[in-house]
């Protein structure tokens, strides 16, 4: 697919190269001003359509990553709009400033937005009584009307605006393509952790906005290089629209499209030492899950205890307890429907449920503070008969935090409540830990576990000793 993806989007500009090198090619295209008018008009209605969908699959505009990005896509929809309904023929029989100044407006205020949303934002933003996020979107909402309005009341009115200048297209070009290429980035960054494709047509389409931008700056008016900005800015559009839609189709839920987008960095910023990320990771499994809320937690701690009755020293218990928080981070690519469906599973989802250990193991192994837990994570739910997946390990070959995470996970799948069956009795677990030791469990790591739970050490109290020698906390 991303070979694919980077052929897709480096053939275009290929090809404008090539039509800016060879003389002679770039020709003239004088088509009339009411095709010009209605491929304005398509790539701004285009605009305007992703952001409505990113609306409306939002939970809410205080996301401050759904806020900028809509802002981007509005932005572009509003200005450069403008560009289209002064087209001379229409409303106005002569070339405007407004006319010819919206293009540049509209890559660049789009492209800051771009960039803002994928930066951290004070996070006062999200939790404010105040909504300053949706008043922040009615406030610049505000500003690209009168933009709208004053420009078609006074066409002239940014006459002063030097884009007539070399130097200053080229500095408009410069810092448009920086921003874009920063937010293109970061979107990409976003698809390698969760394979999402809304990440990825994100990206592309980001691509497509820095291809049209160059376009604009190196195309003469109304000749083919300059009619390719125009062409870059639909692809761009139905690129990320179409992405999104893959998007939707294989979550079943217009929502998937806001959740893969407002999923944080943590991966990176965990590289950078900050082991709070492993706490904004864990909330972003458990929201793909919601009937395991606090799973991750309640592992974490009984692999800890676990772990501690096992001997192991504190820096094997700390390993452990990130790994057990991390054990189910493969679940973030996987549709939402599948996790929250309450029967059961059919082959193709119990195949695709199965993929997520493998798929765990991929996304650490490309943070270099996490690559030692990679092998825990991929085996956490090997079997010790050698009948587990994904790689049919068996007893000793299956690392011990992996067999520890296992017990811990088992001991907690069956205490909790589901739809489709009661939660059992501390009684009856124990009987079931004892029924699959040595089949699906690892002896050892159940009796360690049974001594924890006869100290009647299973109490909130063990999640504060764990936390506390972890070095870090956990919401309440």
């Amino acid at each position: 697919m991303l070979f694919l993806a980077a052929v897709c989007t480096l053939l275009p500009l290929a090809a404008l190269a090539v039509l800016l090198a060879v003389p002679g090619m770039d020709r003239a295209v004088m088509a009339s001003p009411a095709a010009h008018f209605y491929a304005v008009t398509l790539a701004s209605l285009l605009s305007a359509a992703v952001c409505a969908a990113l609306v409306l699959s939002a939970r809410s505009l205080r996301e401050t990553r759904i806020l900028f990005l809509a802002l981007c896509f509005f932005s572009l929809a509003l200005i450069f709009s403008v560009h289209g309904i002064t087209t001379p023929g229409h409303i106005y029989h002569a070339p405007s400033a407004a006319l010819q100044r919206s293009p540049w407006l509209s890559t660049l205020t789009a492209s800051i937005f771009a960039a803002l949303s994928v930066v951290s934002i004070p996070r006062f933003m999200e939790r404010s009584r105040f909504r300053i996020a949706d008043l922040t979107f009615l406030a610049i909402a505000g500003l690209l009307f009168a933009y709208l309005g004053i420009s078609l009341a006074f066409p002239n009115w940014l006459e002063g605006f030097p884009t007539t200048e070399a130097w200053f297209r080229d500095l408009l070009t410069s810092i448009t393509i920086v921003l874009l290429a920063f937010a293109a980035w970061r979107y990409f960054q976003a698809y390698q952790f969760a394979r999402l494709p809304g990440q990825l047509a994100m990206a592309l389409g980001l691509v497509f906005l820095i291809q049209a931008q160059i376009s604009l700056n190196q195309g003469e008016v109304w000749y083919l290089s300059w009619w390719f900005y125009h062409a870059f800015f639909l692809v761009a559009f139905v690129t990320v629209l179409g992405g999104w839609t893959l998007e939707m189709i294989r979550a079943r839920s217009v929502k998937a499209i806001a959740e893969g987008l407002v999923m944080r960095d943590s991966l990176v910023q965990l590289n950078r030492g900050r082991p709070d990320a492993v706490v904004a990771l864990a909330d972003e499994i458990e929201s793909r899950d919601p009937e395991t809320f606090r799973h991750v937690d309640r592992v974490a701690s009984y692999a800890y205890a676990i772990g501690q009755r096992m001997a192991l020293g504190p820096a094997r218990l700390r390993e452990l307890v990130l790994a057990a928080q991390l054990h189910d981070i493969g679940k973030i690519g996987l549709p939402a429907y599948i996790l929250a469906k309450p029967g059961k599973l059919t082959e193709e989802e119990w195949w695709i449920i199965k993929q997520h250990p493998a798929k765990g193991w991929e996304i650490v192994s490309r943070a270099h503070r996490l690559r030692s837990l990679a092998d825990i994570i991929r085996h956490h739910h090997e079997r010790y008969d050698g009948s587990g997946y994904p790689d049919a390990l068996k007893s000793e070959e299956i690392p011990l935090e992996a067999r520890i995470i296992s017990t811990a996970d088992a001991f907690d799948a069956i205490t909790s409540e589901r739809p489709y069956r009661a939660a059992m009795t501390l009684a009856d677990a124990k009987a079931e830990l004892e029924r699959v030791s040595g089949s699906q469990l690892d002896p050892d790591c159940v009796t360690a576990f049974l001594a924890v739970i006869d100290e009647g050490r299973l109490t909130p109290a063990l999640q504060r000793e764990m936390l506390a020698d972890a070095g870090r906390t956990v919401p309440a």
